[in-house]
């Protein structure tokens, strides 16, 4: 047995406090653990102890002193908390606590405590996108956790509900499936609340910046949607947090289908209607329609603005072209699509067959029929009064090239229409000292867009031996053309 002071106890509890705590756990670890009281240990001065109860002093006290600093350390965790966003107390909020609160939510890694409650920024107990979107909102640089304790404060009467005034923008028409609608910044504003409406539906976005692009493919069911502009700026008021209050805006229209076809025009040509059409804005394809006989047909869909259409001769037509785009839509207003109306030329093969040989021009046609004169043709005579009509006598100067003055004018008259002039024959005659003789002659109204009435007569060139191509009535050196029918006056064509 071994006597030992109360003051040799305390030094060689003391020492073993320096041990590491470590070595101390396996110390006590490997001995029989004994309850020693406060009061049996500091009892008397002097304390007779075995060995082993002066190993069990040393490791009761060992134990303590973990015990107060795990005790210590728990405190110290407890009173720390996480700032908001910052859910893996790294110091600060950037993607990696976006992953981290992404993936609780997925439910695939979960936070720990501390770290759930620095991921509900709002607060109300649930970890949601809502709290996903505030802190992406921070690393972005868009607006910080705490916005709302830096907006300012107003007075109730300040804030603007809703937007009232709005500044027209220029109406878009949509070039393909992406469309940006750009407007005048708002200095200071927090940002816009744009309304995109169509005739079924609504969509609302809020764009930080003053521009948005819209996606047209979500709105092919609309002719036109109207876009309004409504900026906004935060503000805190004695009783509410986070106010919207509103300033003037900006709106227009968006056109969703391409526009109307301008430009239409149909001209008569040999055999066929020349269609030609301006571009119209967005439009893919043309849908082309024609009506004759109080009928509509469709005639097909076509990339180019331009087609020769096969018509028959001396028909009245209606044509009609409809922009399309990529979508199958067509302009909003498909019945008030453009139309235009064309007289198609008569056919004479006869004519053709001249025209063929010498030219698709109407001078060189002129010139074919300034030919020889002649009373009859095959022995049979060709009447002076423009009974047998136009065609009869056109078919005798084709054949035989040479005729009198009804002939030659015939002739004439039949290729300058095939060549789409507004020709008419005349069946008339010429005045003379008080005396008149029968004569025909060819009339084109609004010559060459000219506006004017302009003779050709084929036979007073072949008489006269001067031009008889673009003559005017009462021109010097020509024959007085009885042009009021003092005496007689029929259009035969």
């Amino acid at each position: 047995m071994t006597y030992i002071s109360r003051k040799f106890c305390a030094a060689i509890a003391s020492a073993a406090l320096v041990f590491s705590q470590a070595a101390v756990c396996a110390f006590a670890d490997s001995e029989e653990e004994q309850d020693v009281s406060a009061a049996e240990s500091y009892a008397t001065e002097d304390v007779v102890t075995t060995d082993e109860e002066s190993r069990s002093n040393v490791k009761y006290a060992a134990a303590k002193a973990e015990a107060a600093d795990d005790e210590k350390e728990q405190q110290e965790e407890k009173e720390e908390e996480y700032a908001k966003g910052d859910v893996n107390n790294s110091g600060k909020v950037n993607i990696t606590d976006v992953t981290l609160v992404a993936a609780h939510i997925k439910m695939k890694k979960m936070l720990s405590e501390k770290g759930q409650k620095a991921a509900d920024i709002d607060g109300n107990g649930k970890i949601n996108t809502t709290d996903l979107r505030a802190i992406i909102a921070q690393v972005k640089g868009i607006r910080p956790i705490n916005w709302l304790e830096l907006l300012e404060t107003v007075d109730e009467s300040s804030i603007v509900p809703e937007t009232t005034k709005f500044t027209k923008l220029d109406d878009i028409v949509s070039v393909r499936s992406d469309v940006t609608v750009n407007w005048t910044a708002v200095e200071g504003v927090s940002g816009y609340d744009v309304v995109i409406s169509g005739a079924k539906r609504t969509e609302r976005i809020q764009p930080r910046y003053n521009k948005l692009t819209i996606n047209e493919l979500k709105w092919t069911d609309d002719d036109i949607i109207s876009v309004k502009v409504m900026p906004f700026k935060y503000y805190n008021t004695p009783s509410r947090r986070g106010v919207k209050s509103f300033s003037d805006g900006y709106e227009c229209k968006l056109r969703i289908k391409p526009a109307n076809v301008t430009g239409l025009k149909a001209v008569s040509e040999r055999n066929y209607v020349k269609l030609t059409w301006n571009a119209a804005a967005d439009a893919d394809v043309y849908n082309v329609y024609y009506k004759v006989d109080g009928k509509e047909h469709y005639y097909g869909q076509y990339s180019e603005r331009s087609l020769k259409i096969k018509a028959s001769p001396e028909k009245d037509y209606e044509f009609r072209v409809l922009a399309v785009n990529t979508f199958g839509n067509s302009y909003e207003n498909a019945d008030k699509s453009p139309k235009v109306k064309v007289h198609t030329l008569p056919y004479y093969a006869k004519a053709e067959a001249v025209l063929d040989k010498v030219g698709w021009d109407l001078q060189k046609a002129f010139n074919w029929c300034v030919m020889p004169y002649s009373y009859y043709i095959d022995g049979e005579y060709l009447p002076r009064d423009g009974s047998p009509g136009m065609e009869w006598y056109a078919d005798r100067g084709f054949k035989a090239h040479e005729g009198n003055c009804y002939v030659m004018a015939a002739c004439f008259c039949e290729m300058a229409k095939m060549l789409g002039y507004d020709a008419h024959q005349i069946a008339s005659c010429t005045l003379s000292w008080g005396s008149s003789c029968d004569h025909s002659w060819v009339e084109i109204n609004n010559y060459n867009g000219s506006g004017k009435t302009y003779i050709f007569d084929p036979d007073f060139q072949y008489e006269k031996g001067q031009s008889g191509f673009q003559i005017t009535y009462g021109d010097k050196g020509t024959w007085m053309y009885d042009i009021n029918g003092t005496v007689k006056r029929e259009i035969m064509s």
